[in-house]
């Protein structure tokens, strides 16, 4: 049994939110690019041009390979070699990527797409690259059908079928089931997917797809997005089941795309913001449409709408007593993480820069946004005597580069060259009565992070679990995880009205909701849909 000292109590530091924008992996606005339709040879992509992104705020690219060149062939090995040069170019500019194949860009010409055989042939032969380049790949999108690969126009009718979604037989379905099947099982679980139309999702896997999230290439426009929605007209609202499924199915699945025309008053800030908020908004084209951005630039939101574009993360305040860091955080962003990370305390020693690195929360995804994250951290671990600077470490488990840590928002406390957020706190320990065991928590090969330089007990993590605040049956909310029994509830409309102060809100009519619940002094909040 280790006994340790420690000299520091009861400190406290509380975090001054930063209204600003800057990059932060996997979210925000991104710049688009394709191969463009090339007979020969690969196009790749500008170093310079990718290395200039972060400037913008921008760490996503989208990048479409089209593969007009191989319709009936196996794909090159040049095109292939270029595949795996545009990745490396991505990596060095610390960038992710969205990918798609596609075989045309028009809805004229003799041949959309391949044969569902060649689809198969091409997905085995681009796999292993994917599964190479696994820490730059955000998200690969079911395209491969269709003109543009998004799978709605085609020219194999007898395969995939085209046009009216409703018109595809169950035969044509398994077909582009057993596509998108292909992708999945061929490349890394960590990459989740996205298919183009909600009913695509729900006719192919009507259980559920925990990889599966949507790209909606015609946000905000009529015809419920261009068949994102199945509605009834041009004018047509989607059916509350389908909104419903499209905020549940987004929580932690990547929600993405961008705009294809002005749409006055869906395309203006306020329902724009508002139906970005509502179905977990993470990424959003800057290319296209142009006209759009320049519209929320000139009615004054583009700036929010910047910072808001997937998840940001706010320390709000952070303490030590009894050899206990307690963290208190938000997330004031639309969307939840959709990809699985890990957190860890670094503590660093002030006199000699020794790290060592324990894990404090070992799935991001859980916090939500709306919600305040309590977590927690026993300090007195098995490290050498002396003072220690804390920081909170948020890195990417397939990559260790501090570009793909998330850097909270915050004044004063990003280290970019380290990719921590330094919490501002100290914590003094005393020696050990002794000094054998096995390592301290190592992001390095668990998740990507700094290595410790020495031994100590395996450390012992006490994170609180999160309050869950869920609406069941589209009436009844029920609250988990709360420290007590007494609590209050508060149901506000969006514009800051309370509604009800009871947890069964049958009698409220549709819409989005804030719950709070407020339990020993502490507000817990949840941003609900009733449908």
């Amino acid at each position: 049994m280790l006994l340790f000292a420690c000299a520091m109590h009861g400190q406290t530091q509380t975090y001054t939110a930063n209204t600003a924008s800057f990059p932060n992996p996997e979210r925000g606005f991104y710049h688009y690019s394709s191969t463009g339709l090339v007979t020969s040879g690969y196009p790749t992509m500008s170093q310079s041009t990718l290395n200039g992104y972060k400037s913008e705020n921008i760490t996503v690219i989208h990048r479409t390979f089209y593969l007009n060149q191989f319709i009936t062939s196996p794909i090159s090995s040049t095109y292939l070699a270029g595949l795996q040069a545009d990745f490396a170019a991505i990596r060095n500019a610390g960038l992710k990527v969205i990918i798609r194949f596609a075989y045309s860009k028009s809805e004229s010409v003799p041949a959309m797409d391949a044969s569902k055989a060649q689809i198969l042939a091409h997905i085995q032969q681009v796999a292993p690259i994917i599964q190479a380049n696994k820490d730059v790949i955000s998200i690969y999108q079911y395209g491969w059908i269709g003109c543009w690969g998004e799978t709605y126009y085609s020219s194999q009718v007898a395969e995939f079928g085209t046009g009216n979604t409703l018109a595809i037989t169950d035969a044509q379905w398994a077909n582009r089931k057993q596509v998108l099947d292909a992708m999945l099982n061929s490349t890394p679980a960590e990459i989740p997917v996205q298919v183009r139309y909600i009913y695509d999702k729900q006719k192919m896997y009507p259980n559920g797809n925990n990889r599966i999230g949507f790209y909606n290439d015609a946000f905000l426009n009529a015809w419920g997005d261009s068949g994102t929605f199945i509605v009834n007209g041009a004018t047509g609202a989607p059916s509350s089941t389908d909104s419903s499924y499209l905020q549940t199915q987004t929580l932690n699945l990547p929600m993405a795309g961008e705009t294809d025309g002005i749409n006055a008053p869906r395309t203006d800030c306020t329902n724009a913001m508002a139906e970005m908020d509502r179905y977990n908004w993470s990424m959003l084209n800057k290319d296209y449409l142009s006209a759009n951005i320049t519209n929320w630039q000139s009615q004054g939101c583009f700036s929010e709408i910047e910072r808001k574009l997937g998840y940001r993360f706010e320390l709000l305040n952070g303490a030590i007593s009894n050899n206990v860091l307690t963290l208190k955080l938000q997330n004031s962003g639309y969307a939840n993480l959709f990809k699985a990370r890990k957190a860890y305390i670094v503590m660093r020693n002030t006199s000699t820069n020794t790290e060592y690195s324990f894990e404090i929360a070992s799935d991001m995804r859980e916090w939500r946004t709306g919600v305040q994250t309590t977590l927690s951290l026993n300090l007195a671990q098995n490290v050498p005597a002396g003072n220690y600077q804390l920081f909170l470490n948020l890195p990417d488990p397939n990559n260790t580069s501090a570009n793909y840590s998330i850097q909270c928002a915050n004044s004063g406390t990003w280290d970019s060259v380290k990719g921590y957020n330094n919490l501002n706190l100290t914590y003094t320990a005393g020696a050990p009565t002794t000094t054998t065991g096995p390592t301290p928590t190592d992001p390095t090969t668990s998740t990507g992070g700094t290595t410790p330089t020495t031994g100590g007990t395996t450390p012992t993590t006490t994170t609180t679990a999160a309050v869950q605040i869920i609406l069941v049956n589209n009436y009844l909310i029920t609250v988990s995880n709360l420290p007590s029994t007494v609590y209050t509830v508060g149901v506000y409309a969006t514009n800051g009205r309370l509604k009800s102060t009871s947890l069964d809100i049958s009698d409220l009519k549709r819409g989005i909701y804030i719950v709070k619940i407020t339990c020993n002094g502490v507000v817990y909040s949840q941003k609900i849909s009733k449908a």
